[in-house]
């Protein structure tokens, strides 16, 4: 009997477990496909808020509202919500994050 036939019941687990490894796998793989077709990629925007600047500089909330408000760390709008331009902080952080 091929492994097409085999009843669900009669497998072991191994042959399980590699058979829902694998639907996921295909199911993974086409769901990424579509979702590069359906949404615009987050690295082709420009403007960026506090959570994404914090992961692009490695500081935390706190220590990012202290250089705000210092004037340390370069900030498209100091309102609500902040905003920065990644461009912006990217090279200030290639320029060797001045007056840290």
């Amino acid at each position: 009997m091929s492994d097409l036939l085999k009843p669900l019941y009669s497998l072991t687990v191994g042959e399980y477990t590699e058979l829902n490894r694998n639907i996921i796998r295909q199911q993974l793989q086409e769901l990424l496909l579509n979702q590069g077709q359906l949404l615009p990629q987050k690295a082709d925007r420009d403007i960026i808020f506090i959570d994404e600047a914090c992961e692009l500089t490695g500081y935390s909330k706190p220590t990012m509202y202290s250089k705000i408000s210092k004037y340390e760390l370069p900030v498209l709008s100091r309102g609500k919500p902040l905003t920065f331009s990644k461009q912006g902080l990217i090279q200030w952080i290639h320029q060797g994050k001045p007056n840290v």
